[in-house]
């Protein structure tokens, strides 16, 4: 009896128990738990507030075909992805040199490339001979990336490297035939944006920096993230409907959920964060597309974007990332719960965009910014008297090149193969 005594009395024994029962009392009792907040960071301010915090006001004034006007699709094009920074990768999807990813943005096609010198550099995913595309994959790795049209050929650095018969052209100058280069800005934390203004591009934005800044430091997230998965997936409503508010909640909500009973975190671990009183879970809002987010119970964070395709498609673009490699996590079943979770969240969109028409638009700081931007590029056309195209690319070169290019093209249209791609037209070279 004396030694069962001495063993429950022992200092080890009570801090053990003293251990347990905070750990139970953080399960049961709300006002230890952190799971009322969220960091909620924006591109315009970074706050801490509750979840349900929502301001309400009158209804933006938007115009008519908010939803489904082609007209507004295209005003989008120009006064939004043309200027605007865009977040499309991290630095840890591109693993060696060649390592390539296309993306679609407004109809804008693109590609994101890690050259032989380790920058990530971007460009049109288009030939300069006849605009026909170089990266036919979503993913892959070429140190040589070639048009199967009439075998031009690229080096990473978007460097024309061959074309075949043209060599003895007038006029004819590989350094003025480069792929065209877009825009990039790689953050110390490796985010990759890209900016298809082809002029000057406005400076990357000091709000941005610092939203990352905050969610980089809550996260615990580095620039040796771990890509674990993800997907392009297309569904069939506007890429602004996507980004609402209630959306965006629901979405990482459920990713939390999902992830939660997929990783079930150890007591350790638990406790850790109840001592530390660390709580990593939060979101980042970037304008205009896209979503970060950590999670509470697993070393993992999650980028979403919203890419339009139309007025009426979206591609959503998803990557899993892991924030250490001892995490110990199932991957792949990890990465099939998320995908899943992704697939039916984006059902909920679609069945919540084919009565979107009868709703008022929610009036949410992204709401506000959009229709910001649209009115003063309408503003800056309308004082032109006409389009203004910030992404579109002037053609360089001799003006006896531009001549002969013109009228190859003409030819090459009455072709009988000009169309295809596959190189059957008259002037096959």
């Amino acid at each position: 009896m004396q030694l069962l005594s001495a063993y429950f009395l022992s200092p080890g024994s009570v801090i053990v128990a003293l251990l347990a029962l905070i750990f139970l009392a953080h399960q049961s009792w709300p006002s230890l738990s952190y799971r009322k907040k969220t960091y909620q960071l924006s591109g315009e301010i970074s706050e801490v507030h509750d979840e349900n915090d929502l301001t309400v006001s009158k209804d933006p004034e938007v115009p008519k075909g908010w939803w489904s006007s082609r007209e507004v699709f295209e005003l989008e094009r120009r006064a939004i992805f043309s200027k605007s920074w865009l977040y499309l990768a991290h630095t840890t999807q591109f693993s060696k040199a060649g390592a390539y990813q296309s993306f679609d943005i407004a109809g804008f096609p693109i590609f994101l490339i890690r050259s032989k010198d380790n920058k990530i550099r971007a460009f049109h995913n288009v030939c300069r001979h006849r605009a026909y595309t170089i990266t036919r994959k979503e993913t892959g790795t070429s140190t040589v990336l070639g048009c199967r049209y009439h075998g031009w050929s690229y080096d990473t650095t978007g460097r024309l490297v061959k074309a075949p018969q043209f060599d003895g052209i007038p006029g004819f100058n590989k350094s003025e035939n480069s792929l065209f280069e877009i825009h990039t800005h790689t953050t110390d934390h490796g985010m990759v944006f890209v900016n298809l203004d082809t002029g000057q591009p406005t400076p990357f934005p000091d709000s941005t920096a610092s939203s990352l800044d905050g969610f980089v430091k809550i996260a615990g997230l580095g620039s040796k993230s771990i890509w674990l998965a993800g997907q392009t997936l297309t569904g069939t409503f506007n890429w602004k409907f996507g980004m609402s508010p209630q959306y965006c909640t629901d979405v990482t909500a459920r990713l939390e959920e999902i992830v939660s009973a997929a990783s079930l975190p150890s007591f350790a671990s638990k406790l850790t964060k109840i001592i530390t009183r660390h709580n990593s879970r939060a979101d980042c809002h970037l304008f205009p597309v896209n979503i970060l987010y950590s999670f509470e119970n697993a070393p993992l964070w999650v980028s979403i974007s919203y890419l339009p395709a139309s007025e009426s498609i979206t591609q959503v673009r998803y990557d899993l990332f892991n924030l250490s490699s001892k995490s110990g996590i199932n991957e792949n079943q990890l990465a099939s719960a998320v995908a899943g979770s992704v697939k039916g969240f984006m059902q909920g969109i679609e069945t919540g965009f084919q009565s979107v028409t009868t709703s008022p638009v929610e009036n949410s700081s992204n709401t506000r910014r959009i229709l910001e931007q649209l009115q003063e590029h309408a503003r800056l056309e309308k004082k032109s008297g006409g389009q203004i195209l910030p992404a579109m690319r002037q053609p360089k070169g001799s003006s006896l090149f531009q001549q002969a290019e013109q009228l190859c093209k003409e030819i090459d249209c009455s072709g009988s193969g000009s169309g295809s791609g596959n190189g059957s037209g008259s002037l096959d070279w």
